[in-house]
């Protein structure tokens, strides 16, 4: 008997059950994307969906729908795609991954592993506030897996929607997928505005890092890195080190993400910081080693010249 993880028994069941819901619905619901917003399909399970639909050349050399369906989100199972597969016909889904940092920028990129090299990529996007559609995008074709763009003074959505076609002689596969915004922002590094070392101490403050949904210090974790010493820490905006050597020099970065729990917050870290120097408070001496070496030769082989000399001076007689 198969003994399985009940999380993957859940997505597989997940997955045969909406595959058994009639195609043509699911076909109808992803065929227009400008509704997608609305579209409840995309986020109704406990796992995340991705909206499918596969288009084969027949025979007779037309391009045919030939099935559409809900999938759950692949990779939580690097065991499911092999399974899906069997659904979609030829090609796997692809894992594709959406952040949006502090400035606005979105990015879109997705594994091409499964998919010929000759392909061709094409995406359009939606913005979405309370199931309403705030904004979409033209269509766009790619030269390659990665998709960018700047949102500009978009601040009023709280998710996104993404339609990616796939083309290669025979086959034209179109995924939709959706994303909370909160989920996939990308913080800035922290900004530090206190680092010093009093006494045996390092002391660290910074700032309460910007985030588009919360204030909320306690929605915040940091990795701290400390020369090679890695610390993390949360609910906080300030850190001590106790016991520091004087005479060191520390080297510190720091990045930030906001916590999933129990905040919602985003899976992804932000960028390292600079690396900041600080120490030594004490110089130690600073001795050549190349000098210490000859003089501790050569002074007592100049000491033993010295007293040849004198030994063997000529001893002159009046």
């Amino acid at each position: 008997m198969c003994v399985c993880p009940l999380w993957q028994a859940l997505s597989l069941w997940v997955i045969f059950s909406v595959h058994v819901v009639s195609e043509e619905g699911d076909y109808k619901s992803l065929q227009n994307f400008s509704q997608q917003c609305s579209n409840g399909q995309l986020d109704k399970a406990l796992l995340p969906l991705q909206g499918i639909s596969l288009f084969l050349t027949n025979d007779s050399g037309v391009m045919e729908h030939k099935n559409s369906t809900y999938i759950v989100d692949y990779s939580i199972d690097e065991d499911i795609p092999a399974l899906l597969d069997v659904f979609s016909g030829r090609l796997p889904p692809l894992n594709i991954s959406c952040i949006v940092d502090m400035q606005n920028h979105l990015n879109f990129s997705w594994d091409t592993s499964g998919v010929p090299e000759h392909a061709q990529y094409s995406v359009s996007y939606l913005l979405c506030r309370d199931g309403e559609k705030v904004l979409e995008s033209p269509k766009e074709r790619l030269p390659s897996p990665v998709f960018s763009t700047v949102l500009g003074n978009q601040t009023h959505q709280d998710h996104i929607i993404l339609q990616l076609n796939v083309s290669y002689p025979g086959v034209w596969y179109i995924q939709t997928q959706k994303w909370e915004i909160l989920t996939v922002e990308k913080l800035d590094p922290p900004q530090f505005i206190n680092t010093t070392i009093q006494s045996d101490q390092l002391y660290l403050k910074w700032d309460l890092p910007k985030s588009k949904h919360t204030k909320n210090p306690s929605c915040f974790r940091y990795e701290l890195r400390i020369n090679d010493e890695v610390r993390y820490l949360s609910k906080k905006l300030s850190h001590s080190e106790p016991n520091i050597d004087q005479t060191r020099t520390y080297k510190i970065q720091m990045r930030v993400k906001m916590l999933s729990f129990p905040c919602r917050g985003s899976i992804y870290w932000s960028d390292w910081t600079s690396v900041l120097n600080l120490g030594p408070l004490i110089l130690q001496p600073d001795f050549h080693i190349g000098v210490m070496v000859t003089i501790a030769l050569g002074l007592p082989m100049s000491l033993l010249a010295i007293l040849l000399l004198c030994k063997f001076r000529p001893i002159h007689q009046d």
